[in-house]
C-alpha cells in the first residue's frame, strides 16, 4: 500500500467569477495532466497528486467553502512548480475568506 502526504499550504485569490487556490509542488512542471485527480461539491474541493508508480501520492483537501462552487478544475503553471486550483463560484459573490470556519477538512494535530 502506498503512504501518502497531505498538502496543507497553500494561497488563494478572489477574482469576480472564480477562486483560485495556489499550490507548490516542486515536481508540477514534469506532471502528467492524468497525475491529478480532482474532485468537488458544492461547499468542497479535493486534489490527488500521484507522480510515478512509486512515488508518495500527495492529497489536498477543503470542506466548507465560504460560498457555493458550479465546478473546479486544475491548471499546471508551467515553469513556476505550482498548479492553480480554479474553483468557479456559482454566484459572482466576494469571499472574504476561502472557509466558512476557516477550520480545513483534514484536522491538525493539536500539540
Amino acid at each position: 500500500m502506498m503512504s501518502s502526504d497531505t498538502i496543507s499550504k497553500y494561497s488563494w485569490s478572489d477574482g469576480r467569477k472564480r477562486v483560485s487556490i495556489y499550490v507548490e509542488l516542486l515536481d508540477a512542471d514534469d506532471l502528467a495532466e492524468e497525475a491529478f485527480t480532482l474532485s468537488s461539491s458544492e461547499k468542497e474541493v479535493s486534489l490527488s497528486v500521484q507522480g510515478s508508480p512509486n512515488s508518495r501520492r500527495r492529497n489536498f483537501a477543503l470542506a466548507g467553502l465560504y460560498h457555493t462552487i458550479s465546478s473546479a478544475k486544475v491548471v499546471q503553471k508551467k515553469g513556476k512548480g505550482m498548479i492553480s486550483i480554479q474553483l468557479q463560484k456559482k454566484d459572482e459573490l466576494p469571499w472574504p475568506q476561502l472557509l466558512e470556519n476557516k477550520v480545513a477538512a483534514l484536522p491538525e494535530d493539536d500539540d
